[in-house]
């Protein structure tokens, strides 16, 4: 995996048109939803995630659930601010 996100993938993940695609609830990142971001990543550039509100208690949780998004779908974080988190998988 390229170590440089390119500028192009910063700027879409910025942009405020590019909607959420995937939500992850209270009950966490099951096998499920990390199936479906991986068929997301198949056909997409890239994909906006959400994390709900009461998913994780604080910020190092957070960053916790975006780094397991990371490694079970071999994807990079390119935009992460407060509960919202772009994945591009190179």
């Amino acid at each position: 995996m390229a170590d440089k996100i390119p500028k192009r993938i910063t700027n879409m993940a910025k942009s405020p048109d590019l909607k959420v695609t995937v939500r992850v609830g209270k009950e966490g990142l099951k096998d499920s939803l990390i199936e479906e971001i991986n068929d997301q990543l198949k056909s997409k550039e890239i994909i906006k995630l959400k994390l709900n509100k009461g998913t994780t208690k604080d910020r190092d949780g957070k960053k916790g659930l975006v780094k397991i998004v990371e490694q079970e779908t071999n994807s990079k974080s390119v935009f992460v601010r407060g509960n919202i988190a772009v994945f591009w998988r190179t």
